[in-house]
């Protein structure tokens, strides 16, 4: 009944944004070319504002904010002030993001001062969508240029309101009923601090995500958090030449099995694309279980992945089944996220995931 009613309200978000544009446009004798014009000036301040205060008050609540990404521009922080802008390539997730670093956390104190920073930063989104859509209504009012007015109107049924549905809001609410997704979070916003993740916080985040994992059975309801979990660890595992141990093998098959139809949500197939790719490393390069990886290939290989990290994984699982040399593709890093670029230990570790899988196909001899 939820995911209807999700689907109805985006249905309704999306012909009333039609709708809106087509009256106004019609009845309003408004410009289409200034009509846009506005639209995208507001989007880019909106997208500025909305990304900004996240890691702000992130900043506030004794977390980092060290990058704001807007396009193909990087605006560095140091030492809470804005200190100068770099080129980056653009990438396809995100309108903009703020870069948002954990300080450590090795114990369950420090755990949730970090929860509670984090649902500070994230709702501060939203609220500034809010407030500056006040502020523009009331200055079209104001001013009286119905152009203002339709154009954030059309912002906010575009963008403000689905973002919030299926991005900030979302995150939220798993920050607060879910314990998996929560800890896995953590670990990953740990890991993309330019000055690595200390041991001492590794170890105790990798041990609360295996107790979680132990804890709670598989149900359609935890199997996407318990996908994000198994490929944390996984990864993790990998990294550190273990065995992912019974219960990780156990939710690679039961998604496996599942398949795409328990991950309806585009982010949700993101997850389990990123699951089975990683699987097929670990089958292949920890297990020298070739069979097993191809049988899980076979779920994802005519599938179309999505963004940066999806891509890298998916060449790195073409090169270790024999598939195809991308070799050279991997070693260029052209296919990494380049919002992550500078984060030491991400680079770390897929730079030795990389030295892992050339070792592999080296010692079989494929091409």
């Amino acid at each position: 009944m939820g995911k209807t009613l999700l689907k109805l309200l985006k249905l309704l978000i999306y012909t009333s944004v039609g709708a809106l544009i087509g009256i106004s446009v019609a009845f309003l004798d408004l410009s289409t070319f200034e009509l846009s014009v506005c639209f995208l000036v507001q989007l880019a301040v909106f997208v500025m504002v909305h990304e900004f205060m996240h890691g702000k008050i992130a900043e506030m609540n004794g977390l980092r904010f060290t990058k704001l990404y807007a396009g193909p521009i990087i605006v560095i922080r140091e030492g809470k002030r804005f200190v100068r802008i770099e080129k980056n390539r653009l990438q396809g997730t995100y309108l903009g993001r703020a870069n948002i670093e954990n300080g450590e956390i090795r114990n369950d104190l420090e755990f949730e001062r970090h929860i509670i920073a984090w649902k500070r930063a994230i709702s501060a989104g939203p609220k500034s969508d809010i407030v500056l859509s006040v502020l523009c209504l009331v200055a079209g009012i104001y001013f009286k240029y119905p152009i203002l007015i339709v154009s954030t109107l059309v912002l906010d049924l575009a963008m403000c309101i689905p973002s919030f549905f299926y991005g900030d809001g979302t995150h939220y609410k798993n920050l607060e009923k879910d314990d998996i997704f929560t800890v896995s979070v953590m670990y990953s916003n740990s890991i993309i601090g330019e000055n690595g993740i200390s041991p001492d916080t590794e170890k105790y985040l990798v041990t609360r995500l295996e107790k979680e994992l132990d804890q709670n059975d598989i149900t359609d309801d935890n199997i996407v958090s318990l996908a994000i979990a198994a490929q944390t660890l996984l990864f993790q595992k990998i990294i550190d030449g273990k065995y992912s141990g019974y219960r990780i093998e156990e939710i690679i098959w039961d998604v496996r099995d599942g398949n795409p139809a328990r991950f309806n949500k585009m982010t949700d197939r993101m997850y389990f694309r990123g699951l089975i790719n990683t699987a097929v490393l670990y089958y292949t390069c920890i297990e020298n279980d070739l069979k097993k990886a191809q049988i899980l290939f076979r779920s994802i290989k005519n599938t179309k992945h999505v963004n940066y990290v999806e891509k890298n994984d998916f060449l790195r699982s073409q090169y270790v089944l024999g598939m195809r040399d991308n070799k050279d593709k991997l070693l260029s890093h052209k296919y990494r996220n380049p919002i992550f670029k500078g984060c030491k230990s991400l680079e770390d570790a897929e730079d030795k995931m990389d030295e892992i899988v050339i070792e592999y196909v080296e010692k079989m001899g494929f091409y």
